[in-house]
């Protein structure tokens, strides 16, 4: 009997964490199974802990997931002390273990023009570029990054742990929407700070936006339009998908020209 409340405990953690990660993603039950190469009924059994998983299935469904199989089976504490931040000499000592990193990583950023990666989002963009070859274009207002051929992008992200929809502007008007429909745009999905995705959508893909956006403006008498959405779902579906991750939290070089 305590066999099997361990398993029905574990059968619990893998099917709660199995829906975190997939709802963090945005995705339904049918399409986490077509990632995994899974049956639609198969999930749903998991996610019910109903379904014991063979090894074979649960590394399916972790790199369709892009996390790791531990964590996949990794019970999750919620006590006040787990909350607490992790303060004295073992934190100050992690610190300093891990800042020459860091000091790596932003000389690595200053080569790429980025001169804080704790700032606006230094340290996501500076993998963006890393992977799509791009260069930043610090301070423009509206485009944000340009290729080898003087080809400008317009660069955006979210963390799928805290929104499925990505910011745009804080003053969208169509000055902004004028520059906007010249170039592409390259959305980036990230769970933390590792990359998940990345995908590229054309002026044409982002057109019905554009002119709900224009609408909206003229019909509100010319007042800016603070920071509308682009679903994560729409970027999906209607936009090219340049970059996916392996689950390991290592990137690799893209060539954008091909995609």
């Amino acid at each position: 009997m305590e066999l099997l409340n361990k398993i029905e405990d574990l059968l619990q953690v893998l099917a709660s964490n199995v829906v975190k990660y997939r709802k963090q993603l945005g995705l339904t039950q049918e399409e986490l199974a077509f990632k995994a190469e899974i049956d639609r009924t198969y999930i749903g059994y998991i996610e019910n802990a109903k379904q014991n998983i063979s090894i074979e299935k649960l590394c399916a469904i972790a790199s369709a997931l892009k996390v790791d199989i531990s964590d996949l089976l990794k019970r999750e504490v919620q006590t006040d002390l787990a909350k607490e931040p992790e303060t004295g000499n073992g934190a100050i000592q992690m610190f300093n273990l891990i800042y020459p990193s860091l000091q790596m990583l932003q000389d690595l950023a200053n080569k790429n023009g980025i001169n804080d990666i704790f700032q606006d989002n230094g340290g996501k963009l500076l993998q963006v570029l890393l992977i799509t070859g791009l260069s930043d274009l610090p301070g423009r207002e509206g485009n944000d990054a340009i290729d080898e051929d003087g080809n400008e992008y317009e660069l955006k992200s979210i963390n799928v742990a805290l929104t499925k929809n990505f910011s745009t502007h804080h003053h969208m008007n169509p000055t902004i929407i004028a520059k906007y429909r010249k170039v592409d745009w390259i959305f980036a999905v990230y769970r933390g700070i590792e990359i998940l995705e990345i995908h590229k959508l054309t002026p044409t893909d982002l057109e019905p936006y554009y002119t709900k956006w224009e609408t909206k403006w003229h019909n509100d008498g010319g007042k800016d339009i603070n920071n509308p959405k682009i679903p994560l779902k729409y970027v999906r579906q209607v936009g090219t998908q340049l970059y996916e991750s392996d689950g390991t939290g290592k990137i690799k070089r893209i060539n954008l020209k091909e995609k």
